[in-house]
């Protein structure tokens, strides 16, 4: 990812499929997954996580398929739309620069 840096302290998860990966965003994004992550953090200094830490954190799949389904498919919807919106606005400042500050 261009202008992005990242060092040793980062963890992906990775979904096996789309079908869930939304479902795993959200799931990891909310206040009854943060104690379930930050029981597993060390360090002093720098907060640390392994992935055999991060394995053991768990997800719980909804016996309601379709409201699983439902919120997969929106956080997706909204990722789309934040990943839109962001190059929409890169569009912008880009014209902004060229038509406006750099324009003399």
């Amino acid at each position: 990812m261009q202008g992005w840096t990242a060092n040793q302290h980062i963890i992906r998860v990775v979904p096996a499929n789309r079908e869930i990966a939304g479902y795993l965003y959200a799931w990891f994004s909310s206040a009854y997954a943060y104690p379930l992550i930050t029981q597993y953090i060390y360090g002093a200094v720098v907060d640390e996580i392994n992935d055999a830490q991060v394995s053991e954190i768990m997800v719980p799949l909804l016996r309601d398929e379709s409201t699983q389904r439902k919120i997969n498919d929106t956080v997706l919807e909204a990722n789309g739309k934040r990943t839109e919106a962001y190059n929409l606005e890169q569009e912008a400042l880009k014209v902004l620069d060229e038509k406006v500050i750099y324009a003399w």
